[in-house]
């Protein structure tokens, strides 16, 4: 594939849980936006297409407060490349996701990158160069190795916080496993050990289960990329003082990740050593 050929969606998930976060959120999302118009390869831009996907079922205690849709629809006057959809069904991980990789096949895409807006510092030419002249060397996983994750991104654990997907190759194989959606009724949780006797909910790192579903049908088709050139590379992390629960939640996540990984491979009969083995060998660290 040509990157002419390569026709990229970019899918956004927020919410604002209260009306009063909506500016914030909104903030990032357009800091996003403006790294992604920044992002092309040989004059090329890369990303034909924004999906800002906003859950709003109200089943689940993080769902959108009903507003946020209206107030960035306005704000980035949606339908110039950029379009703002409400997924009332479903949990944030796994059905949000699944939603956008239907819509922007449906519009033509054939890859989809979904990224954290708070990872956008990562965006820059060097890196969109290294994704987009993977794919014709037989990727279809793509993944930035953020720094806080350096190391599992690298041994091919991905992470939808800066990820590239072939549409077809990854619904081929189930796309977003529910088994790591959030569950409807919290009663149904299901908590792990985290590897210190301390339990932690099972839920989220959806990415595992289809890397290794497409490592086993493809072979290895896994490519993880190093950050590099200029911008601040890093994660924005909520801050301590200001936004204290946004802070806990992040800190959580980004400790507990490896456990969750491991817990869902083994349902499906997998683990690290076929995601490992999944990376392409032109990408592998060693």
């Amino acid at each position: 594939m040509t990157q002419e050929e390569l026709k990229v969606g970019l899918i956004l998930r927020t919410y604002a849980g209260k009306e009063e976060d909506i500016p914030k959120r909104a903030d990032m999302v357009a800091s996003a936006i403006e790294a992604t118009r920044k992002a092309k390869v040989n004059g090329i831009p890369v990303i034909r297409r924004i999906d800002i996907l906003i859950p709003t079922d109200k089943r689940y205690k993080d769902a959108d407060c009903g507003k946020t849709a209206t107030y960035l629809s306005e704000r980035f006057n949606a339908g110039n490349g950029v379009f703002v959809t409400e997924v009332p069904f479903g949990d944030r991980f796994c059905q949000v996701l699944n939603r956008g990789l239907a819509i922007q096949q449906q519009n033509g895409c054939n890859f989809s990158m979904i990224a954290s807006p708070e990872a956008f510092s990562y965006m820059n030419p060097e890196v969109m160069t290294e994704m987009v002249e993977a794919v014709p060397k037989g990727a279809l996983a793509i993944g930035v190795a953020i720094n806080e994750l350096t190391q599992s991104v690298m041994e091919g654990r991905l992470a939808n916080t800066f990820a590239m997907w072939h549409i077809e190759s990854l619904i081929q194989v189930g796309g977003f496993d529910l088994r790591a959606a959030v569950p409807v009724d919290e009663k149904f949780t299901v908590w792990i050990d985290d590897g210190t006797g301390k339990l932690i909910v099972a839920q989220g790192v959806e990415e595992v289960i289809p890397l290794a579903r497409m490592s086993e049908a493809f072979g290895p088709c896994i490519a993880p990329i190093m950050p590099r050139g200029e911008g601040i590379q890093k994660y924005e992390v909520p801050d301590e003082k200001t936004h204290l629960e946004a802070y806990a939640k992040h800190m959580q996540k980004m400790g507990t990740k490896s456990p969750r990984q491991k817990h869902f491979l083994s349902l499906v009969g997998y683990d690290f050593d076929l995601l490992s083995h999944g990376v392409m060998p032109e990408y592998r660290i060693s």
